[in-house]
């Protein structure tokens, strides 16, 4: 008998471990880039859009890689290959075979003029979530686009109920609560256009003791739409909320509520509007971010709600991200003789990063005004060139055959710290202070005032 205990006890940890051990969403990927970077990152919510890494792996030498990760609700996410990003809609216990094509970008062409990557879907075993997802989008896209005229001039809401035909008759019954909500608030921003009465309707049948919807794009694309500016644009009276900012964060808020009704009523709704008018605040009120910033940290310490205080945890992390005296991010890369040069090498001097890519006319222009100023400022501040891998070898040619005194380096593999400086086009600069925290973030290219950026914050750090 204590045989068979065991047995059966041995047979219950095999059956519980390969299910803690299986993934419930598999991705089978092929790229036209081959040992790319591949990963897979999530949306905390629709509205910061702020995102976490779940999987990483590696396109194999003809582009084919698999992903494989638990989730625990409909999510949309997005594929990185490399510093290329293309969404994805993902739901458990499902599977996708893709394929993705990054197209070759001219390094000649500005970023905007740039190609995106486009993602093929071959086939998807999710209860057609993604399809419908995607199909229900071009067909609402398609319809506002035909009866334009009839729909933002004539005002015909009624038009509303043939969309409604449109759908159904090409997705037959939707029965996914996700897609049903998509096209119900996708339905609500044209209604809101139509009615033409500053969304009062759509804001009391759409949002009013409406559940919060955080991880629905279509929701919270409208909740910016509606929201992004109300407390600038409603009864309240800026000069009021100017002085509460220097009162108390309950103070703040009872007087918002005070006012108005709407935000009385909707507790959880109320918190997230409050929060992201803070955030533009922030930037508009200069003379009262840290009170503002006090707010935030406040709201996110009492709220009891979870999604709220994600929200604006993500909130403070966008404001502190390559602000004025934040944490520059770290790099360890090679100079040109392969010796190891770190942030933290320069951290009782400033610091002025440029990254760059393909020598072109532009990089030797600015590369000349970077000789000028160097003679300039002597030791005011230190330069580093950071060039990308392909290009590495030929700023190697062009810092020798010009003479160039200050340090390259070479960005090799590490990609990524592209990302974390958020550069977007080549060349592009960044000024880092004493002790490794960011000057300013992006700096100006040279021909561009970035001589009086310098001098400024040097006195400023001279202080």
């Amino acid at each position: 008998m204590k045989n068979y205990k065991i047995l059966f006890l041995s047979v219950l940890l095999f059956l519980f471990g390969n299910a803690a051990d299986s993934q419930n969403v598999v991705i089978n990927g092929k790229v036209n880039e081959a040992n790319a970077l591949v990963r897979l990152l999530t949306y905390n919510d629709m509205l910061t859009c702020e995102q976490t890494l779940v999987y990483e792996t590696r396109s194999d030498a003809d582009g084919n890689f698999i992903i494989e990760k638990n989730i625990d609700d409909i999510s949309l996410a997005q594929i990185a290959v490399n510093l290329e990003r293309i969404e994805i809609l993902i739901k458990p216990e499902s599977s996708y075979k893709i394929e993705i094509n990054i197209p070759e970008h001219d390094v000649n062409a500005s970023y905007f003029e740039r190609q995106s990557p486009t993602l093929k879907m071959l086939e998807e075993k999710d209860d057609d979530l993604y399809y419908q997802y995607y199909m229900s989008g071009m067909i609402i896209d398609d319809f506002v686009m035909d009866n334009f005229n009839q729909l933002y001039r004539g005002r015909k809401l009624s038009l509303l109920d043939t969309l409604d035909v449109q759908i159904e008759k090409v997705l037959g019954k939707v029965k996914s609560d996700y897609i049903k909500e998509n096209i119900r608030y996708r339905k609500a921003a044209i209604q809101m256009m139509i009615n033409n009465d500053n969304a009062k309707k759509v804001t009391e049948q759409y949002f009013n003791k409406q559940e919060v919807l955080y991880s629905q794009p279509a929701y919270m694309n409208l909740f910016q739409e509606i929201f992004t500016n109300y407390l600038s644009s409603r009864q309240f009276n800026p000069s009021d909320l100017r002085y509460l900012l220097y009162s108390t964060y309950d103070k703040f808020v009872s007087y918002l509520k005070e006012k108005d009704v709407f935000l009385a009523e909707n507790q959880n709704l109320a918190e997230i509007i409050i929060a992201w008018n803070l955030k533009r605040m922030y930037y508009e009120m200069p003379d009262e971010k840290a009170y503002i910033l006090d707010y935030l940290k406040t709201m996110g310490q009492n709220t009891k709600n979870q999604y709220n205080r994600k929200i604006i945890e993500d909130i403070l992390k966008q404001i502190d991200r390559l602000s004025f005296n934040s944490e520059a991010p770290d790099f360890s890369l090679k100079d040109v003789n392969g010796n190891v040069v770190r942030l933290s090498d320069f951290k009782e001097n400033m610091l002025l990063v440029q990254f760059v890519n393909a020598v072109s006319h532009m990089t030797d222009y600015q590369f000349e005004l970077m000789k000028d100023f160097s003679n300039q400022w002597q030791d005011t501040i230190q330069i580093v060139t950071i060039a990308t891998r392909e290009s590495f070898e030929d700023y190697k040619q062009v810092f020798k055959e010009k003479d160039y005194k200050w340090t390259l380096l070479n960005l090799e593999n590490e990609i990524l710290l592209l990302e974390k400086y958020q550069v977007m086009t080549f060349p592009d600069y960044v000024i880092i202070g004493k002790n490794g925290r960011i000057g300013m973030s992006p700096a100006p290219s040279p021909e561009q005032y970035l001589d009086f950026h310098v001098r400024r914050l040097f006195n400023y750090y001279k202080k």
